[in-house]
């Protein structure tokens, strides 16, 4: 550690885990403080020998007062009393059996703290001395060392503390004088019984150690005025410990406040502030003060010994344990945007108790339960609220993975209720509620009314406090919302392919929820994105690292009862959710007067349920092997980290999209933006620095948001996020993400795997299927399209059994207007019956019949823009079946 009487060579530090806290005899690395010990041996034997020439030089017996106490300050938990528990051990090391030395006797520690109820301060000094002097009495008895004189001055000296401790106040005359006697009387005693057991311990100077004086602070004054008063003799060197600046408000109050009247103030703050620096300056003097290293100087360092189950290891260093130590419960996240931040020590007991508690090889522990309530302790202790919600948030995902499923409602970390409910103290508490509530600046009656009602909502708990910071709630937006008729004309009036209408369905399900109270009762479906993020991370969160196909109807099985919990429920981070029985108004006053009431789509929910569970499983064998690597590790911080990105940008995208500028929006560009959001959040956490951290869900150009491989090209964040782990350059099967790069390194490949198992999942993939190729459920609807909603619908006759024409069917017929004439299929659609229909029809109520589809066909013709008397009244359809009814 050190050359002879020379200045340390820096060195590793050690801490070796199989050694027990507060050791004595430390040496080598296991010396933290090496430039703390290299100062302390300097000025021991420099106080040392001025003692000793001194008393070689004296020519009376007169006692002489001398203030040498060596200080060794530091604050909490930096190791002062390890570093005293060893000083012997530091001198003996340093001196080397050196004659020429000083001979120096260390006595045991004494702790002001284990003071017995009103013990003096003085008698236990006398007492510890008495202790040292009479063992070495004991392990020497055939030597002559003199004790009838140790025992008399030990005698003389009690006696003189008695009378001083039990002479009363309020004396006067002879009694007062004898009082002063007594106290001078006392130091001169004391002094020849310091030197009685010098020369019974055979040594030149006594060092007499004190420690964490701070700690005993109704007696901390009084022991400084003892190391004042009574170890001012050159024989004994005191070493005390403790914090210098909580010394001086104790010694400052006791100079401001009378002993016997606290009430009466001595002296003004001023003056008792010079005088508390010049006393401290007296009893601790500045050249005698060693201040031991912060622990943030010391850990790099640092080398860790962790021989578990006594097999032999190479040392970690400080850095690469804090790197295990985040991988263990931070997963692959990179530390983007302070993802990775924890609760670090500050000293270097919180060190110790931190490495002892969570050492190397119990990071690499299957159980997370374990260390996940490890890390829980370690954060109440550093009272941080973000890491005991983490902690808390794994622990339930264990017990919830051990029990049922896992779904993000139910997670601390993920649930306001769920951390409002929690009676731990909140030690960074956030007002999350009131920093939810928007004041709108708007004109618009409508969304003014539903605002205030959201905002009632939130100040019922404006004062109560959560454990962390969380993005905005998705909350009721009149703008994105797909009415009635909409959804009407994409599944009851349409002629899609069955594989069409259950793509559409699980689009429709996942990214909108209309089963909420709503003071209208209408059923407008709200745009939301919580319920996909949380498909999507309920499936990394119960994913089966060991299911294979045979195992895939029960995964089937595990799915479907995941999905239908899913879907059964409010998107779980919506206003919806948080409030679920208060009621909204929603409608806006131009839709106020449409009849646009939602059919039913209940009868296919179990076959939309059982085909997302099948799509799910088969994706989760599909991976399986790919995603190994993340088996033990702890999914949930990243999960977290990307949902307060995602919610973040979409709260901005919320408020950017409107219809002047994004007219053409539907709710397939919706879902494309939250997922070019998502993928480009996971991989914003995942990949080395530097991050594109631009917001890429918001565009207005279509033409590229709808194609993936024109919009990466324009799109840095997709281009240099997420262009990291994927080759672009050749897709294969339409898709983007069918190649991770072949030259990365086995750490990001595997998040390489993790982002491409994210980026193919099942509800973000659905976009790219090819029955999905359209554009479907326009968000914002102009009046003109209001009324041909409304005009749509009345083509539908009930009593025939005749569906409205749809606004696809519409679409086409204007298209196929302009390039020929409409043939017999497109007179049936536009009148709605067949020739067979008609045949079929009553005699009592042909003419009833033919005035509905006639009426029908006039609404369309209307649409269309054409005459209904120059354009269907002379076709042979019309005249051969209709007419003459």
């Amino acid at each position: 550690m050190t050359e002879k009487n020379n200045k340390p060579v820096n060195k590793a530090i050690i801490l070796d885990l199989n050694n027990v806290d507060f050791e004595h005899n430390i040496k080598g690395g296991n010396i933290w403080q090496q430039d703390a010990v290299y100062e302390f041996n300097k000025r021991l034997e420099k106080t040392a020998l001025q003692a000793k020439n001194q008393l070689e030089n004296r020519t009376d017996n007169s006692p002489t007062i001398i203030h040498d106490a060596i200080f060794i300050g530091g604050a909490r938990g930096t190791g002062k009393t390890v570093f005293l528990r060893n000083i012997e051990g530091f001198w003996q090391d340093y001196s080397h059996n050196d004659q020429s030395k000083p001979k120096i006797h260390f006595c045991n520690s004494v702790d002001p703290t284990l003071l017995v109820d009103h013990d003096n301060f003085a008698n236990v000094v006398i007492a510890h001395l008495y202790n040292e002097v009479e063992d070495k009495l004991h392990l020497t008895s055939g030597e002559n060392l003199n004790q009838d004189a140790f025992y008399k001055a030990l005698r003389t000296v009690s006696k003189s503390l008695g009378k001083q401790e039990h002479l009363d106040d309020g004396l006067s005359g002879l009694d007062r004088i004898i009082k002063y006697r007594s106290g001078i009387q006392l130091v001169k005693h004391f002094d020849s019984y310091i030197n009685e057991c010098k020369n019974v311990l055979k040594v030149d100077v006594i060092v007499f150690p004190i420690d964490d004086i701070d700690m005993a602070l109704g007696r901390s004054y009084d022991v400084l005025d003892v190391v004042r008063r009574l170890l001012g003799c050159p024989k004994i060197i005191p070493v005390i410990t403790g914090d210098i600046e909580l010394y001086e408000p104790i010694i400052e109050n006791r100079f401001i406040k009378d002993g016997d009247n606290k009430e009466n103030s001595i002296i003004g703050e001023d003056q008792a502030k010079k005088l508390t620096q010049e006393y401290l300056k007296k009893v601790i003097p500045h050249h005698n003060r060693i201040s031991l290293e912060p622990i943030e100087r010391l850990l790099p360092t640092m080398e860790i010994y962790d021989l578990s189950g006594n097999t032999k290891s190479e040392p970690l260093s400080h850095s690469d344990y804090v790197t295990k130590l985040t991988g263990c419960f931070f997963g692959p996240l990179n530390g983007e945007e302070k993802s990775c931040d924890w609760p670090k020590p500050e000293t270097a007991r919180e060190v110790t108790q931190l490495i002892r508690d969570l050492a190397p090889s119990e990071l690499d522990k299957v159980n997370r339960a374990e260390l996940w309530q490890r890390y829980k302790v370690w954060a109440c202790l550093k009272q941080d609220s973000t890491a005991y919600s983490n902690a808390v948030t794994a622990q339930k995902i264990e017990d919830l993975r051990n029990d049922s499923f896992v779904t993000l409602h139910k997670l601390h970390a993920f649930n306001p209720m769920i951390q409002l409910g929690d009676l731990t103290p909140k030690w960074q508490g956030r007002l999350f509620f009131k920093e939810q509530i928007e004041i709108d600046l708007t004109k618009n009656t409508a969304i003014s009314k539903l605002n205030d009602q959201v905002n009632k909502c939130l100040e019922t708990y404006s004062d109560k406090e959560i454990y962390r910071s969380m993005p905005a709630i998705e909350k009721l937006d009149t703008n994105l919302v797909i009415v009635g008729s909409a959804v009407n004309n994409e599944f009851i009036n349409s002629t899609d392919e069955e594989l069409i209408k259950e793509a559409k369905r699980i689009l429709l399900d996942t990214f909108t929820f209309n089963n909420y109270y709503e003071l209208t009762l209408k059923t407008k479906r709200q745009v939301f994105f919580s319920r996909a993020y949380e498909l999507l991370a309920s499936s990394l969160l119960n994913f089966n690292f060991n299911c294979n196909t045979k195992d895939l109807d029960g995964r089937k099985i595990f799915w479907s009862k995941v999905v239908r919990d899913i879907y059964k429920r409010a998107p779980f981070y919506s206003i919806p959710a948080i409030f679920p029985t208060k009621a909204f108004n929603v409608d806006l006053t131009e839709r106020e007067k449409i009849d646009d009431q939602e059919e039913s789509l209940d009868a296919n929910f179990d076959k939309t349920v059982n085909h997302l569970a099948e799509g799910i499983a088969l994706w989760e064998i599909d991976f399986k092997d790919r995603l190994n690597a993340f088996e033990n590790d702890s999914l949930m911080p990243i999960i977290f980290s990307v949902f307060n990105k995602v919610f973040t940008q979409l709260r901005t995208l919320r408020n950017t999209i409107d219809k002047n500028k994004y007219g053409e929006e539907t709710l397939s560009d919706l879902a494309l933006r939250f997922k070019y959001i998502t993928i480009n959040a996971f991989a914003t956490f995942m990949k080395p620095a530097p991050v594109v951290l631009q917001n890429v869900g918001v565009t207005e150009k279509y033409n590229t948001l709808r194609k993936f491989d024109s919009y990466r090209k324009v799109a840095p964040p997709i281009r240099d996020n997420v262009g990291y782990f994927f080759n672009f350059s050749k897709i294969e099967n339409n898709d983007p993400f069918a190649l991770v790069k072949n030259d990365l390194i086995d750490r990001w490949e595997s998040k390489a795997y993790l982002l491409q198992a994210i980026a193919t999942h099942p509800i973000l993939v659905l976009l790219d299927k090819k029955e999905m190729s359209g554009n479907y459920f326009n968000v914002f609807r102009n009046k003109n399209d209001a009324d041909t909603d409304i005009e749509l619908a009345k083509t539908a006759i009930s009593s025939l059994n005749i569906g409205q024409v749809t606004k696809s069917d519409l679409d086409i017929l204007k298209k196929e207007i302009q390039t020929r004439k409409f043939n017999v299929e497109d007179h049936q659609l536009i009148f709605g019956v067949t020739e067979e229909d008609i045949s079929a029809w009553s005699s009592e109520n042909k003419s009833r019949n033919k005035q509905h589809v006639v009426v029908r066909a006039k609404i369309i013709c209307k649409l269309l823009g054409i005459s209904f008397s120059t354009r269907l009244a002379q076709v042979n359809f019309y005249k051969n079946y209709l007419k003459d009814l």
